[in-house]
């Protein structure tokens, strides 16, 4: 419901939190509309590669197309954050590690907002696209709100709402990167009507979360929680596998005493079924596919490989089994994954 209204332009500064591909776009579409456009990243974000793991880091992109930023760790301690900020300027944060403060906000004069790549609340924490793959969920949704000093990222959005966009995603979509690559189309739209509106100086109205609806989903790590329970159904660890694909390392499991990774699967019940005994022998390789069974029908699995990232079909054979032990499943059950503007935060021996 509708409560208040905010009229936030025109302007002639953008301010921009966070890190990614989009971010870059957003930066480059501003500066292209000759909006003075600054970027502040924390270091993960700035070392971070934008393709998934592979091409160049984003300090290397925004280097490269000469869009200004500046590495800060605390965006609260920025001493060149206030001469970024001018009286007709907007903050937006996207994917941001940070915790604005109070005075940070009064900076913007409530002109300082949250792009976020989700249906709000009922998708609150982190590993946004993860969850909704193990959810079956294919409605996609931006939501533009007000960032307060209750938000915490990836834990808690509080912030009334002034522009969403829900679209479907197309079936084609399955894994993470095709998430990503539906949300940063919609995301660009979004941003580009927001820019426009925002210059014909637009009301916007602002509307409260609907706490009703609230649900939360942790943040995750791959390495820790991405296990194949073998005694899961042949569906549950077909979706586990999608869930953690591209651009994620792949979900995991053990081969012969080591770790290897599983991505590009497919579940395929026109064998039959199997026996809880023989879940995870591997009963046929052929054309670059390994056939896996499972409690009640195959998995076929196109990639799987070491630690090292070396595909491992060619060294294959019928018979082997992969195999999860109980240990390993439990402690990715019990594992908490939290991150700092350095990335993920180890636990101490005491917190252990």
């Amino acid at each position: 419901m509708v409560k208040s209204t905010l009229k936030i332009g025109p302007i002639d500064r953008l301010v921009l939190f966070g890190g990614g591909p989009l971010m870059v776009a957003f930066a480059k579409e501003a500066i292209r509309r000759k909006i003075h456009t600054t970027l502040f990243a924390v270091k993960r974000h700035l070392e971070e590669a934008l393709e998934g793991g592979s091409g160049p880091t984003l300090r290397a992109v925004l280097e490269q197309e000469k869009i200004p930023f500046f590495h800060s760790d605390d965006i609260n301690r920025a001493s060149e954050l206030r001469s970024a900020v001018s009286s007709a300027a907007i903050g937006i944060g996207l994917g941001e590690a940070y915790t604005f403060s109070k005075e940070t906000i009064a900076l913007f004069q409530g002109r300082l907002f949250d792009f976020m790549t989700i249906r709000l609340p009922q998708y609150r924490g982190g590993a946004h696209f993860t969850w909704q793959i193990l959810r079956k969920n294919r409605i996609g949704c931006w939501n533009i709100q007000v960032i307060n000093e209750e938000m915490v990222p990836g834990v808690y959005d509080s912030g009334e709402i002034l522009k969403s966009r829900e679209y479907l995603l197309p079936r084609s979509a399955k894994i993470p990167s095709d998430y990503y690559e539906a949300a940063h189309e919609e995301g660009f739209k979004l941003f580009c009507e927001f820019l426009d509106e925002v210059q014909a100086g637009k009301e916007f109205g602002l509307a409260k979360l609907q706490e009703n609806f609230s649900s939360y989903f942790p943040r995750l790590h791959t390495l820790r929680h991405g296990w194949i329970d073998w005694s899961w159904r042949c569906d549950e660890i077909e979706t586990m596998i999608a869930a953690f694909d591209d651009p994620y390392p792949g979900t995991s499991t053990y081969l012969n005493g080591r770790r290897v990774f599983l991505k590009r699967c497919q579940a395929d019940d026109s064998e039959g079924t199997f026996h809880p005994f023989m879940a995870g022998l591997i009963y046929r390789i052929t054309d670059g596919a390994v056939f896996i069974a499972a409690r009640d029908g195959a998995l076929v699995v196109r990639m799987v490989s070491s630690e090292a990232g070396i595909d491992l079909i060619p060294t294959l054979k019928v018979g082997q089994r992969f195999f999860t032990p109980m240990k390993v499943l439990e402690e990715a059950m019990q594992y908490s994954a939290e991150y700092n503007a350095a990335g993920l935060v180890e636990a101490t021996e005491e917190e252990k």
